[in-house]
């Protein structure tokens, strides 16, 4: 019996023992196989912090896609193509949309080059004169005046002789707008157009950010026409809005765009900030039969 019970108690300790390294054995081999998988994320985490710490490759990144629109330039050749009555006008209204381009610049940058609030007359120190509409000018007022009427007279090949702008208070011929002596000839014999304009409309919304715009249009001189005691006949520009030959608004807002008829449908033309450009991107633009808006100014109303 008691070499029984010693054989036993052996045979105990023995299968504690072998339990025991079986335990030990197989914690060793469980480590082992999750020491691993945590090395391999470890090398992993590095080589992710190497990939973006190194320089990206920048040919491979898609790039923007640009639509294939016509440029005003183009629009131009061919509507005046079409239309031979009104062929002396392109280098007119290529000279306008650059002076546009003038003006987005310039509206851009108003408040932080200083060219908001009451134009100062050089001469006196005084606040300028009011235009015809009662209005202080501003000094986006002048400048942009200035550039349109440069657009007009300077760039047109003398097409246009004469202008009316809302911030002057009586025509101009171009001859005047240009320096060149007037008294020798006749200036409504000195082109065969008349423009007239609003450089920059709504000159105080800037300081909100609210949008402004230019406003323009062309006529025909009168067949005859004479020039008056001022050197100008102001029938020429009291004509009807059916007489115009172009007439057209840019809007300077989220983005600036040039619209423009010559009386066979409104056309407008969106300015590409990198190729400074305009682009065809709205042709032949019709009022909707239906609409989900409807309003009308009633200000006016009598």
């Amino acid at each position: 019996m008691a070499g029984t019970r010693r054989m036993m108690g052996f045979r105990s300790v023995t299968i504690t023992f072998l339990s025991a390294a079986m335990f030990c054995s197989q914690t060793v081999a469980f480590q082992s196989t999750v020491a691993t998988p945590m090395i391999t994320t470890a090398r992993q985490t590095s080589e992710l912090y190497s990939s973006m710490d190194a320089p990206r490759n920048t040919a491979s990144s898609p790039e923007m896609k640009k639509k294939d629109l016509r440029t005003f330039q183009r629009f131009l050749e061919v509507e005046c193509w079409k239309n031979g009555d009104i062929r002396d006008l392109d280098r007119t209204l290529l000279a306008v949309a650059d002076a546009c381009k003038q003006i987005n610049r310039i509206v851009q940058r108003a408040q932080t080059d200083d060219l908001y609030g009451a134009a100062i007359d050089p001469l006196t120190g005084e606040l300028a004169e009011e235009n015809v509409q009662g209005e202080v000018q501003q000094q986006l007022d002048v400048l942009c005046n200035t550039i349109m009427l440069r657009a007009f007279c300077g760039a047109s090949n003398n097409v246009v002789c004469a202008v009316a702008s809302e911030e002057e208070p009586l025509p101009r011929s171009c001859a005047d707008v240009m320096g060149y002596d007037t008294s020798e000839f006749n200036i409504m014999q000195s082109g065969d157009y008349v423009a007239v304009f609003d450089p920059i409309d709504g000159s105080k919304n800037i300081d909100s950010s609210l949008p402004v715009g230019t406003v323009f249009g062309i006529y025909r001189a009168p067949d005859g026409a004479s020039a008056g005691k001022d050197g100008l006949h102001l029938d020429s520009f009291l004509q009807r809005g059916t007489k115009m030959v172009a007439a057209g608004y840019c809007l300077y807002s989220a983005t600036t765009v040039l619209v423009l008829t010559l009386g066979s449908g409104v056309h407008g033309f969106t300015l590409d900030p990198d190729k400074q450009k305009f682009l065809q991107t709205h042709p032949n633009i019709r009022i909707p039969d239906v609409g989900s808006l409807y309003s009308f100014n009633e200000a006016n109303y009598r």
